[in-house]
């Protein structure tokens, strides 16, 4: 099982840096954190000197570990000056900009984060999770706002490296070790997630797929394993990228929603339906004999005689369904 990573997954890839990397990578980070935003980082030359590749590795490894330094651009240039190396990188905003939205940041984070401290670890992730994908609109204003925290904080709205530098930032601060994830997916040419350690185990979670439906959170993408999530997350897998074996954290595995034949189908509807449990979600365990998910629930709300007044939902590459009342 891959090692839980130190600082919560804040100097993650910061450990995947040659030695002269990791150097440019702690000088720039000292800078930062003294409120030095003049863009730019000098190295003195010599025997190991740092290299520009070593500049341009660091300089991204900064971005993925701390989505809290939104304020950094995409480029960066490298150049020499005498004896010196210097790595120059945009800031986005005014230092004074810079300060608001850090405060902005902080009253958000404490507001999803609220209440959060005296229950189990899946069930604070849960709480915050949910929080998240009722908050977060999908929008791209053709903006770089969209791709940090800027505009889910500002605006509630943004692309998945926005959706998830938040929740990055939520999970770290209720305990959870989590990463920045690079992939593709069949919706997108490009996509990232997280990878987070819930009880020593690493998994998939991906708000931006997780969105509220009319207030509806699914949790099709909370905690996947690598085998879960490739039914439509794919080109993850990296030397930096631990594996994900285990679906024992799942949502549906951990608050048993899932059923494996289908009696168990018919007994879980009619068993929540009696006591009003409204949207029921489900997982299915087993494949049924027409492959259509949709058709099984409905076959099995028929013969429970539910089949009115009610709307399906329905996931088939992770196997789910949502049954939702109808007003």
């Amino acid at each position: 099982m891959p090692a839980i990573p130190e600082k919560l997954g804040a100097a993650y890839y910061r450990g995947f840096l040659t030695p002269q990397g990791q150097l440019a990578y702690d000088r720039m980070q000292d800078q930062l954190l003294r409120g030095d935003y003049k863009g730019e980082a000098v190295f003195p030359a010599g025997p190991g000197a740092v290299t520009a590749d070593d500049c341009f590795a660091a300089y991204q490894a900064l971005r993925d570990d701390h989505p809290e330094y939104f304020y950094l651009g995409f480029s960066s240039a490298f150049s020499c000056r005498g004896g010196e190396g210097i790595l120059r990188y945009p800031i986005l905003y005014a230092p004074e900009t810079i300060r608001r939205i850090q405060r902005q940041l902080r009253i958000s984070l404490c507001r999803l984060v609220r209440g959060t401290a005296p229950l189990p670890l899946v069930e604070r992730e849960i709480l915050v999770y949910r929080r998240l994908a009722c908050q977060l609109d999908y929008c791209n204003h053709n903006d770089v706002r969209d791709h940090n925290i800027v505009g889910p904080v500002l605006l509630s709205s943004g692309v998945c490296e926005g959706h998830n530098a938040l929740l990055l930032l939520c999970f770290r601060r209720i305990g959870i070790p989590c990463i920045k994830v690079y992939g593709k997916s069949r919706r997108d040419r490009g996509h990232c997630w997280t990878i987070a350690w819930i009880h020593g185990d690493p998994v998939h979670c991906d708000v931006t797929w997780d969105r509220a439906e009319d207030g509806l959170v699914r949790f099709d993408y909370l905690n996947l394993s690598d085998a879960r999530i490739s039914g439509d997350h794919y080109a993850y897998q990296g030397a930096a990228v631990p594996p994900c074996p285990s679906d024992a954290w799942s949502y549906y595995r951990y608050r048993r929603l899932e059923v494996s034949s289908y009696p168990a189908l018919r007994s879980r509807l009619r068993a929540d339906a009696a006591r009003d449990r409204f949207p029921i979600l489900l997982h299915f365990r087993y494949t049924p004999a027409s492959g259509d998910y949709l058709e099984e629930t409905r076959r099995a709300l028929a013969a429970e005689r539910m089949g009115g007044g009610c709307q399906l939902l329905c996931n088939p590459e992770q196997k789910n369904v949502a049954v939702r009342r109808v007003p």
